[in-house]
């Protein structure tokens, strides 16, 4: 019985030793990008490991960066810790991911904006931020003077949450992506585009856009060759040529319970899209001015009299057009 109780006993031990290296590899350890340690965060992150914390410490950092690694790349101050660009080339990226698995958290992004509004939608178009993997977690950043403000290329399951994109020429551009979270950001005083979904190849499907402020861009949205996208309890409004655009094949994407208010064309849609879910439809600004004589007769919160959406051949309708604009979280 002795014999048994000791081999249990040295079993067990080499269990939880086994156990806490698991434990000591998922938590990684911690570098820090601050005086008297990494004077750069590219050399930390090419000194890190899988699973690594990077600390980036207050300052402006004047470089490029590629992660390629899964670690977690954090600013210690949201405010003041600043990636810029200050060079004249075109077609550079300020921080790219292409490993899985990364969070980039806290940063202010910056690119040179008289250098990269030469060459639209194309190779040589600057990027803030640019994600070529999967899984990732983009959040508290603001990113701004650059053509794209976030690009994310062949990334899935990424969450895009609480940044500040503005003053880019497109806020965010999806293309070949899937399954991502664009959660709670605001999306502001981009030139051409404030959210761009686009397909190349392959399409950009099932994105859910929630809690987002999407506000004086020249367009909203336009979402091309794409499905089954959700949009919802997003504010869309003051944008000065359209609120949403679905053009280019883009069918089966879904939008309600959103604020559509004041922009000069609030929706344009080619493909017949769903503009309700669940008898819930959004809020129009425009409502009271195109159906003067509309009522919600039994007080349910619904104008009686659907909303048709500008389409060009034959008509979309929001069904279930909301009385009163809702609360977004």
């Amino acid at each position: 019985m002795k014999k048994y109780i000791i081999i249990f006993g040295m079993a067990l031990i080499l269990i939880i030793i086994a156990l806490d290296g698991c434990i000591e590899e998922e938590t990684g350890g911690i570098i820090k990008v601050s005086e008297g340690h990494f004077n750069s965060i590219q050399s930390a992150i090419d000194a890190a490991s899988n699973n690594d914390k990077i600390l980036v410490y207050p300052g402006i950092y004047n470089e490029t960066i590629i992660i390629n690694k899964s670690i977690s790349l954090i600013a210690v101050d949201k405010n003041s810790t600043t990636i810029q660009y200050n060079g004249n080339e075109t077609g550079i990226t300020v921080l790219e991911i292409n490993a899985d698995d990364c969070i980039v958290d806290g940063f202010v992004i910056l690119g040179n904006n008289e250098s990269t509004k030469l060459y639209p939608f194309g190779s040589l178009s600057s990027i803030g931020i640019k994600v070529q993997s999967n899984n990732n977690i983009i959040t508290n950043n603001t990113i701004q003077d650059i053509y794209y403000g976030i690009h994310l290329d062949n990334s899935n399951n990424t969450i895009v949450s609480n940044n500040n994109i503005l003053n880019n020429d497109v806020g965010l551009y999806i293309v070949r992506s899937m399954n991502n979270k664009i959660l709670s950001n605001n999306i502001t005083k981009n030139s051409i585009f404030g959210v761009y979904i686009s397909s190349l190849l392959s399409q950009s499907d099932k994105n859910i856009f929630k809690y987002n402020q999407i506000s004086q861009n020249n367009i909203g949205l336009r979402i091309k060759g794409s499905l089954e996208n959700k949009f919802e309890k997003n504010i869309v409004q003051n944008n000065d040529d359209k609120g949403f655009l679905f053009c280019c094949g883009s069918r089966n994407n879904i939008v309600f319970n959103n604020n559509i208010i004041n922009n000069s064309l609030n929706a344009d849609d080619h493909y017949h899209n769903q503009w309700h879910y669940n008898k819930i439809g959004n809020y129009w600004s425009d409502y009271k001015s195109k159906y003067p004589n509309s009522i919600d007769e039994n007080n349910d919160g619904f104008w009686d009299t659907p909303y048709i959406i500008y389409i060009i051949n034959g008509d979309t309708k929001d069904l279930f057009p909301l009385v009163k604009s809702i609360t977004i979280l």
